[in-house]
């Protein structure tokens, strides 16, 4: 798959003072299509189809049901809604006049796998992934190109955990010949350093709460144990599309 570059974005991130700049992308890119889906795209036909078919996961639900935006909301959600009583109601029937003695699980099952199907996707996070597939080329593919943007890496906090797969993915499509194995070399040695250093940072914080040790000084450790979190979870996630 060819990627678009996104280079002043991810530039512009790794400007920032963040433990994780796809992190930092990723909640930019959120609230960018949770404003998306909220505005006047809800009265774009091609929009309405696709979120009566494919809806949003309740992590998004939630998000966009807590923006003070109920009308547009009210819009998807009730043509969203009349798709799934019309991928019900045959089902429904078939249960509302059962007889006795007629097995019920097949229906049961099926009706199972309409709400399961209704539930496995959603248009927000499929926006997001894509759009994380595109930094992470564009990080890749700056590192090979761009001196400064190497150097950059090497001085910035790192990645995390969560989103250092998909950046070792991309080694393969963003770079060519022995440049591939340099990336993954360095990246994995980067990554050792940056997790050596949020251990120390972690270890030092558990150190001074003990007594002899108030007078120390903290090195700036007081907020070690979120940014370890930070650094093994990440954050703003997304489901996966079924392939």
């Amino acid at each position: 798959m060819k990627y678009k570059l996104e280079t002043i974005p991810v530039w512009d991130a790794m400007h920032e003072d963040t433990e994780c700049l796809f992190c930092s992308l990723m909640e930019k890119a959120e609230r960018r299509y949770i404003d998306f889906y909220l505005g006047s795209s809800v009265m774009n036909p091609e929009t309405r189809v696709k979120v009566n078919s494919v809806g949003f996961c309740p992590t998004h639900y939630s998000a966009l049901s807590e923006e003070p935006k109920p009308q547009g909301l009210a819009l998807i959600s009730h043509t969203h809604l009349l798709e799934t009583q019309r991928a019900l109601g045959p089902l429904q029937d078939s249960l509302k006049h059962i007889k006795k003695g007629k097995r019920a699980k097949k229906i049961i099952e099926q009706i199972r796998e309409v709400l399961r199907s209704r539930e496995s996707g959603c248009l927000i996070c499929e926006n997001m992934e894509m759009t994380l597939l595109r930094y992470a080329y564009t990080y890749v593919f700056l590192w090979g190109s761009e001196p400064e943007f190497r150097d950059a890496v090497e001085k910035s906090k790192g990645i995390c955990l969560h989103h250092y797969p998909v950046v070792l993915d991309m080694a393969s499509q963003a770079l060519e010949g022995g440049q591939q194995e340099e990336f993954l070399r360095t990246i994995a040695s980067s990554m050792d350093r940056w997790l050596s250093k949020m251990a120390e940072d972690v270890h030092w914080q558990t150190q001074m709460y003990k007594s002899e040790n108030r007078d120390k000084d903290w090195r700036g450790t007081q907020d070690a144990h979120k940014r370890a979190i930070h650094h093994e979870t990440g954050s703003v996630r997304f489901i996966k599309k079924e392939s």
